[in-house]
């Protein structure tokens, strides 16, 4: 598979996962599962690291994670593209 392919199945992917786990926290909270809450941040917080290490822009990450008071990882971070090993692109 060309690098190009497989970076853009990483970015979906990615996406995926992160918009799966924001659903999943959404249902822990309204079931009002601490716990599963807590799992569900630290899942997101995980994806949230993974993303930013591999220049994956995800639309309001940050703003989800400050809502429980968990800082964006990406944030004060200086970030490296592993594909290159040069300093990430941050806006």
């Amino acid at each position: 598979m060309p690098r190009e392919e497989v970076d853009v199945t990483f970015d979906a992917t990615i996406s995926t996962r992160i918009s799966q786990t924001r659903q999943a926290l959404d249902e822990a909270r309204s079931a009002g599962d601490d716990y599963l809450v807590d799992v569900r941040l630290g899942e997101l917080e995980s994806l949230a690291r993974l993303a930013a290490d591999h220049g994956v822009r995800v639309e309001g990450i940050a703003e989800t994670l400050a809502a429980y008071g968990v800082t964006t990882p990406s944030v004060g971070v200086p970030l490296v593209d592993l594909r290159t090993q040069e300093p990430a692109a941050q806006s």
